[in-house]
């Protein structure tokens, strides 16, 4: 927990003229209380007060949350019925306006806590939830942890190069990199490792399947382990042995240029739309544009996806920040053919961004 964010949460109530703030998006939840936690069977709310911090779970989780969530008054209401508890906490503080997270929760909750209230509190939804804007900026201990996702990624990485042989299937890959990530103390993979191989590549999120990879194919890899909550994020294509064909060396160059053309002018400062535009203009001048179906990149941290965003998208207004880290993976999928996407996570500074993906960028494995 970092009693600093919760300053700035409550700096943020009182411009906002809330009394209290109610947190229920897992990651907003973990980053505040300190409780590592997935939200399955109802785990729990956040309720945040001027003085207060109070943490809403039921009894399955009663003993880690309160070994966790340091400072905090771990409430367990009964059966559940956690919109009884917070309008009765309200009630007994005297607050009359909260804040809620619209975007993490449901029609459903929200109903019970406006049925319990009743016109004694009222609930202020807000789409965009401070806290998020709150997680974009790393503070020293969440870059301390992504830095060690990172480099398991790139250890895992590396024994795949020397592991992987011909007539292995995609599944038998996913399963190597996720048993060699936990071997090196990772919690897990952070997401559903892609191992697209041949045509699969031409699928910018292909499902691992039973078909065995080929010498002389491009097979793209886009792995990233967990470590204590934190996300890594990083993808490479390779080739066992020599390309069967000189066009999937030249699409590969094309999509390493864009890569390298955007960390190089990346910084904190410019919009994400401009940050997009320094990978796309590469590809579009190449001819690639229309083979490049999705954005440049998207923070990691306790999410393998969330702020910000480096997207044609972005919104002009919105900059990047010093301390963010973001990936960078610009690609090019081909249907009927294959693919490539080549990707890096980066940290964001004013003058430029430090790469913190140290695995190697090259196309051809020997074998």
């Amino acid at each position: 927990m970092s009693q600093q964010s919760l300053e700035r949460l409550r700096a943020w109530l009182t411009t906002q003229g809330l009394d209290a703030f109610l947190v229920t998006q897992p990651q907003n939840r973990t980053y505040l209380s300190g409780w590592r936690n997935d939200d399955t069977e109802n785990v729990g709310m956040l309720l945040i007060g001027q003085q207060q911090q109070i943490l809403f779970t039921n009894n399955l989780y009663r003993e880690i949350a309160e070994k966790e969530a340091v400072g905090w008054q771990v409430i367990i209401p009964e059966a559940r019925e956690y919109a009884a508890a917070i309008v009765e906490t309200a009630k007994a503080n005297g607050w009359k306006k909260i804040g809620f997270e619209a975007s993490a929760m449901t029609v459903a909750e929200f109903e019970k806590l406006f049925i319990k209230a009743g016109e004694s509190v009222m609930f202020q939804a807000f789409e965009e939830s401070y806290v998020a804007q709150l997680r974009l900026v790393k503070r020293d201990d969440e870059l301390a942890l992504l830095r060690r996702a990172i480099a398991i990624t790139d250890e895992t990485f590396a024994h795949i190069c020397r592991w992987l042989e011909p007539g292995m299937t995609e599944k038998e890959v996913q399963f190597e990199i996720t048993r060699y990530m936990i071997e090196l103390g990772a919690d897990g993979t952070a997401f559903d490792t892609i191992v697209a191989s041949g045509p699969h590549g031409s699928m910018p999120h292909a499902h691992a399947g039973q078909r065995q990879i080929q010498p002389g194919e491009m097979v793209t890899i886009d792995m990233g382990a967990r470590y204590q909550g934190y996300c890594a994020d990083m993808t490479r294509t390779i080739c066992l042995g020599e390309p069967a064909e000189a066009r999937m060396t030249e699409i590969y160059d094309i999509v390493l240029k864009a890569m390298k053309t955007c960390e190089a002018g990346l910084h904190a400062g410019m919009t994400g739309k401009e940050a997009d535009a320094l990978a796309r203009n590469v590809l579009e001048a190449a001819g690639l544009g229309e083979y490049y179906v999705h954005s440049t990149g998207h923070g990691v941290g306790l999410q393998i996806h969330e702020g910000p965003s480096l997207s044609q998208h972005s919104p002009e207004e919105e900059v990047l920040p010093v301390g963010a880290v973001v990936t960078v993976e610009p690609g090019a999928y081909i249907p009927g053919w294959s693919g490539a996407r080549i990707e890096d996570c980066v940290l964001l500074t004013e003058q430029g961004c430090e790469v913190l993906t140290q695995s190697p960028t090259k196309l051809v494995i020997e074998r």
